[in-house]
């Protein structure tokens, strides 16, 4: 069964890879991009978004043909750990494109979702 589990954390993006349990959602924002269709770039660098992601409401404030960004920070209720998770996408048509997902799991971007 301990095999199953530490299976599933290392596959599940919500789930602590220490404590092999599903975490918490403590916060989820949506953000847009200033990227275009036809100009996606890919950017692992936490700092990239922390400069240029622009905080939005709700799907409907993206202007069209922007990206947007789903930024969702975990924690584990058990050890404490906290993990963001950034979903990229193109909304079209009421449905989302999906681009990259990106999880940093050292801090870099915890701050940032959090006070945003």
């Amino acid at each position: 069964m301990g095999f199953l589990k530490k299976a599933k954390a290392w596959l599940k993006d919500d789930w602590c890879k220490k404590c092999t349990e599903p975490m918490q959602l403590e916060k989820k924002q949506l953000y847009t991009l200033p990227m275009t269709v036809g100009h996606y770039v890919q950017h692992d660098d936490p700092n990239y978004y922390q400069t240029n992601l622009i905080k939005v409401n709700k799907k409907a404030d993206i202007p069209t043909g922007f990206y947007a960004c789903g930024a969702y920070l975990y924690h584990c209720p058990h050890c404490g750990k906290k993990v963001v998770k950034l979903t990229i996408f193109l909304p079209v048509r009421d449905q989302e494109q999906f681009e990259d997902v990106y999880l940093f799991e050292n801090g870099e971007m915890n701050d940032f979702v959090l006070n945003s």
